[in-house]
C-alpha cells in the first residue's frame, strides 16, 4: 500500500451535543503508514476526536464532511472502515460497571471480534483460542475465568487492550493507554503497542503525558477547546522515553500541618488486625495488620491486582473481613453503620465514574456528596450550595456549574468527583488513583485542594502507581503485593528502603 494513500479526511467538521460544540472546524487527513497522538488538556475534545474518526459518532448536520477512502472510493459512512479497527477506552469499562455486565475475562476479549460490549452468540473454538492467545500475549491468563466486576481498574484496563487486539485491527484507537496501569504494566503495554505498530497496525492515541505516547507515534495533533491548534510530524528527538526507574521523591519533606495538638492521645482512625478478605474461595487480602493514626497521611502502593481497591472497600464498609479478623474505625466502639461511615469517610475511585453518569448538572453532582448518594435525593440547603460553589472557585472551574455532565471529558468528571468528596470536610479522605485522566494543571489543582483540607484536619489515604505523585503531604507508606502488606512505615523509612525504587511495588 502506498504510504501516502489517504484513509480518512475531515473537512471543516464540527461535533455538537445539544447546544454545545465539542469540536469545531476540524481539518485533518489520515494517511496509511501514519501513527498519531492527540494531545490537549481536560475537555479539549480528545476522546470526541477519536470517536469521530473511528465512526462512533457523526459530524453535526450541514457542518463539514467526513470521508473514508476504501478501495480507492470515498464514502461518508464508516461501514467497512469501522470493522477493521480496534479500540481501548475507559468508557467501555464504565458501561460494564454501570450495567452490571459481569462477563469473564475470556468473554470480554471475545467481544472484540464483533466490537460489541456483550456476547450475543456463543464464540467459536477459533475465537476462544485466539482470545486465549491475546490474554497470554499480555500475561493475563489468570484473568480468563475472573469476572470483570471483581477486577481492579488496572486489571480491567489491560483486559480491554487484549480485547482490542484480538482480531488484529488495521487501525487501533487508544484513549489514555496508561491510565490506571502500574509502572511495569505501562511499560509492557507501550512495548506491545510499539510491536503492533511495527507489524503494520496504525495507531491513533489520546494522551496527556508525552512519556505515555508510544515511540511509534510519528505525528502529533493538539486540541484546545475543541479546535486544532497544532498539527504535524513529531520531532525526532521527542520519540525517545527514558525507561529507567526514577526516584523523584528523594529529599522531599512532609510539610503538612495538623491541627491535632496531641496526636497520640486520640484514638486511631483505622485499625486492622489479622484481616482476610475472600472471594469465590480465593483470598484477596491476607493477614493485614495496619493502623492509621491522626495526623498520618498514607500513600498506598502496589501493582494492579494486589488488593488495593479491596482494602479501600473494607475501610468504607463495603467488604467485611473473614471471621477472626477485626477492623475498627475511630477507636473501640467507633462508627460501624454505613451512614456513619459515609459522614466521616469520603472515597473517590474510578468505579464511581460510571455510577454518576446521570442527567445532572456539575453543581448537582458535587452537591450529592452531602448525601452520599447518586443524584440529589432532595433540594439542598443554601449553605450546601454555597459550600459546593466555593470548591468550583478553589479548583478554577467556575462557569461550568450549570452545564450537564455529559458535556464533560473523563478528566473533568474526575475533578467533579473529587469536589464531591471534599464538600463534606471528611475526617478521612480516601483517593484511589484520583489524578487518572487529568492533565498537569488539574493534577496541581488537586494537590492544592488536598493539601488545604489536610491543613484543616482531614487525613488522607492516597493510592497511586506514580512516584511523581508522592506529594509532600504524604507522611507514611504502605505497600501491597499479592494481597499481603509487605511494607508499612514512615516515609523516610520507605525512601531508604529497596521498596522505594522497586517497580514491582508500584
Amino acid at each position: 500500500m502506498d504510504s501516502k494513500e489517504i484513509v480518512v479526511e475531515l473537512f471543516q467538521v464540527c461535533v455538537r451535543k445539544g447546544n454545545t460544540f465539542l469540536l469545531s472546524d476540524i481539518n485533518w487527513v489520515l494517511r496509511s503508514g501514519e501513527n498519531w497522538a492527540v494531545t490537549g488538556s481536560n475537555g479539549a475534545g480528545k476522546t470526541t476526536f477519536l470517536n469521530l474518526v473511528r465512526g462512533d459518532i457523526w459530524p453535526a448536520p450541514q457542518c463539514g464532511r467526513r470521508l473514508y477512502h476504501l478501495n480507492g472510493k470515498p464514502q461518508t459512512g464508516p461501514i467497512g472502515f469501522y470493522e477493521k479497527t480496534g479500540a481501548v477506552s475507559t468508557d467501555l469499562l464504565d458501561r460494564y460497571r454501570s450495567h452490571g455486565w459481569d462477563l469473564t475475562g475470556l468473554e470480554v476479549v471475545c467481544t472484540g471480534f464483533n466490537r460489541t460490549a456483550f456476547l450475543y452468540e456463543k464464540p467459536t473454538d477459533s475465537m476462544l483460542n485466539r482470545s486465549q492467545e491475546a490474554l497470554a500475549m499480555l500475561g493475563l491468563e489468570e484473568l480468563s475465568d475472573r469476572r470483570i466486576l471483581t477486577m481492579s481498574f488496572g486489571e480491567a484496563k489491560k483486559l480491554l487492550i487484549a480485547r482490542a487486539l484480538v482480531h488484529k485491527p488495521d487501525i487501533l484507537f487508544i484513549d489514555e493507554l496508561c491510565a490506571g496501569l502500574d509502572v511495569g504494566s505501562k511499560e509492557r503495554a507501550l512495548s506491545l503497542i510499539e510491536t503492533v505498530a511495527e507489524q503494520g497496525t496504525q495507531i491513533i492515541c489520546a494522551a496527556h503525558n508525552v512519556e505515555e505516547i508510544p515511540n511509534a507515534i510519528n505525528n502529533l495533533l493538539t486540541l484546545e477547546s475543541g479546535r486544532i491548534i497544532a498539527c504535524g510530524p513529531r520531532a525526532k528527538g521527542s520519540i525517545i522515553r527514558d525507561r529507567s526507574p526514577k526516584n523523584t521523591h528523594q529529599g522531599r519533606k512532609n510539610t503538612t500541618i495538623s491541627k491535632f495538638e496531641n496526636i497520640n492521645a486520640a484514638p486511631p482512625l483505622i485499625e486492622m488486625e489479622k484481616v482476610d478478605i475472600a472471594l469465590g474461595g480465593s483470598y484477596i487480602l491476607k493477614k493485614i495488620d495496619w493502623t492509621v493514626r491522626n495526623g498520618e497521611n498514607w500513600a498506598l502502593l502496589g501493582p494492579n491486582g494486589s488488593g488495593k481497591t479491596t482494602l479501600l472497600k473494607l475501610i468504607v464498609g463495603e467488604k467485611r473481613p473473614v471471621w477472626g479478623g477485626v477492623i475498627r474505625r475511630f477507636g473501640k466502639g467507633g462508627i460501624q453503620t454505613i451512614d456513619e461511615i459515609r459522614r466521616r469517610i469520603s472515597l473517590v475511585t474510578p468505579d464511581f465514574q460510571a455510577e454518576h453518569m446521570l442527567s445532572q448538572t456539575a453543581l448537582e453532582m458535587v452537591l450529592s456528596g452531602f448525601y452520599g448518594s447518586v443524584g440529589l435525593p432532595h433540594e439542598p440547603s443554601e449553605e450546601q450550595i454555597l459550600t459546593a460553589q466555593s470548591w468550583f472557585k478553589k479548583l478554577d472551574m467556575l462557569g461550568i456549574e450549570n452545564r450537564q455532565i455529559w458535556a464533560f471529558s473523563y478528566g473533568q468528571i474526575r475533578m467533579l468527583l473529587i469536589m464531591r468528596a471534599l464538600v463534606t470536610n471528611p475526617r478521612l479522605l480516601i483517593l484511589d488513583e484520583p489524578t487518572t485522566g487529568l492533565d498537569n494543571k488539574a493534577k496541581n489543582d488537586v494537590w492544592k485542594a488536598v493539601n488545604q483540607v489536610i491543613e484543616e484536619g482531614t487525613n488522607v489515604i492516597y493510592v497511586t502507581h506514580d512516584h511523581k505523585e508522592m506529594w509532600p503531604f504524604l507522611s507514611h507508606v504502605a505497600i501491597l503485593r499479592s494481597g499481603r502488606m509487605i511494607f508499612r512505615g514512615e516515609r523516610n523509612q520507605w525512601e531508604n528502603s529497596v521498596f522505594s525504587i522497586s517497580q514491582d511495588t508500584e
